[in-house]
């Protein structure tokens, strides 16, 4: 399923053709534009009184038309065309559409679009405007929050560390939005068991309990060019592997854990939030990987890990994660709640 944002045009324009993301020059334009490029999706179209769906690399002549001065046949065949543009660009019942355009823009295509969020469903123009700018700094206030929060080296106290929460790691080099860029989120299933897991990536030097020191370990291999990457990828905690494969070299294995656990203490810390409710803690960490995921000014240094990694969703992504990306972001409102809890 791709993500499609839809937003509409402007009556403020250039005086001469440009592309039409740069033609409309009102705040309200820039503003839906800003927010439909966090969302880090697929396609982003405009939807034009005059041309009917717009790339925004389109090349485009200034018009003064607008919906609200056709009759209601005149927008029906607006919206068919915009329809048919549709149907050349993406899949109207298996991808998601995001409209930010308003009701004058939706109301004959909603019915043909199967799946589709209206954000901004009921705002006036101020409150659109309040809401696209509070959103669109979403990853910039998580990142302002996780920094300010008490932030965890190797060695560390695990008395001081909450029994059950969510971390987020910060890796030396890597920054974004000013400050240290957020690089994985994790949580735990276990009731208590934040302190364990935390263990198993700092400490425990067993990558088949922990995904992260997996993923570090495969991007030293696959940077050095190391054929024992494939034998890294294999479980052999499972005793059908151990019996199935008895070319792999524990000694050699064991060599990389320490080079996992020395690249790990080196360059990570943490911060905690403490949640204890384990269906929370999933919904939270879910939405702070999503949200971070669709920001499009957290990029990677050009010496960042893990863009040798194997997986495309890591390099892509630039974070040690691979599950929960691109999907509900957390709101402004749950942030200033998450953050300010207990006095944070």
């Amino acid at each position: 399923m791709k993500k499609v944002v839809l937003i509409p045009c402007a009556a403020k324009k250039l005086d001469h053709p440009a592309k039409a993301q740069n033609l409309y020059i009102s705040d309200y334009f820039k503003s839906n534009l800003s927010y439909a490029k966090s969302l880090n999706p697929h396609k982003i179209f405009i939807l034009s009184a005059k041309y009917g769906l717009l790339n925004l690399q389109d090349e485009i002549t200034p018009y003064d038309q607008t919906l609200k001065k056709m009759s209601k046949n005149e927008q029906i065949v607006w919206a068919s065309k915009v329809l048919e543009q549709l149907k050349k660009e993406v899949n109207l019942n298996e991808d998601k559409f995001i409209f930010l355009a308003g009701e004058e823009y939706r109301k004959f295509l909603l019915s043909n679009i199967k799946n589709y969020e209206t954000p901004t469903k009921g705002l006036g123009i101020g409150k659109q405007l309040k809401f696209l700018k509070e959103n669109i700094n979403l990853c910039e206030k998580i990142h302002t929050f996780s920094n300010k929060l008490k932030i965890y080296k190797f060695p560390f106290n695990e008395s001081e560390i909450p029994k059950n929460g969510i971390y987020i790691l910060f890796e030396k080099g890597e920054t974004a939005h000013n400050t240290n860029r957020i690089v994985r989120i994790g949580t735990h299933i276990g009731k208590d068991n934040l302190r364990q897991r935390l263990k198993e990536h700092f400490i425990n030097e067993v990558k088949d309990r922990s995904i992260f020191r997996k993923n570090i370990g495969r991007c030293i291999l696959n940077k050095n060019k190391d054929p024992f990457l494939k034998q890294w990828e294999l479980t052999p905690l499972i005793k059908e592997i151990k019996e199935n494969h008895p070319e792999i070299d524990f000694k050699k294995q064991t060599q990389i854990e320490k080079e996992v656990t020395k690249y790990i203490r080196e360059n990570f810390s943490f911060a905690i939030l403490p949640i204890e409710n384990k269906e929370k803690r999933l919904e939270i960490e879910s939405k702070i990987i999503s949200t971070i995921s669709q920001c499009n000014k957290c990029q990677a240094s050009k010496n960042w890990l893990g863009l040798n990694s194997p997986k495309e969703k890591i390099r892509k992504s630039g974070l040690w994660n691979v599950n929960e990306l691109y999907k509900t972001p957390l709101t402004n409102k749950e942030i200033n709640n998450l953050f300010n809890a207990e006095g944070r």
